[in-house]
């Protein structure tokens, strides 16, 4: 059942949003951890949906690079079964652009996006800059990026 009441956007701490990433993300692939390299790293920021105390969507943003340049990069976006289509992740991740952005210069964003969810990203603007490759154990992706812009 979709939740009626809105959730509350905000940064999280990795062990509010690691249930959430396992039971969507990991579940079912050959991976056996929903920690990422990087979970950890002083410029690491994760970030949850929240309805009382339950995380229904979570990402992750880890300073990276891309073409030689620095980057943000979007790991384990994720949510609930339940959730998906209310709008949720949409608006998490508009809410945590605009978060890291401020936070520093750095607007240039990308992720491996899994396949099926392409067409998601597309329509918050990130562009597929890669042919469709696959991660070992957990299936097809395109590298996306996105160059941020206020109010986007």
């Amino acid at each position: 059942m979709v939740h009626q009441q809105s959730a509350s956007l905000r940064l999280a701490a990795v062990e509010e949003i690691i249930q959430l990433r396992r039971d969507v993300l990991i579940i079912g692939t050959d991976r056996t951890s929903p920690e990422f390299d990087g979970d950890h790293g002083a410029n690491t920021r994760h970030f949850g949906a929240f309805i009382e105390q339950s995380n229904i969507c979570c990402l992750s943003w880890m300073l990276s690079e891309i073409d030689e340049a620095p980057a943000w990069q979007l790991r384990g976006m994720a949510t609930h079964p339940n959730d998906r289509g209310s709008g949720v992740g949409r608006e998490l991740l508009k809410f945590s652009e605009n978060y890291v952005a401020s936070e520093s210069e750095i607007r240039q964003f990308w992720c491996n996006a899994r396949t099926g969810a392409v067409g998601f990203y597309q329509k918050q603007g990130w562009l597929v800059c890669s042919d469709e490759f696959l991660i070992s154990g957990v299936g097809p992706h395109f590298k996306m990026k996105k160059t941020f812009h206020a109010n986007a």
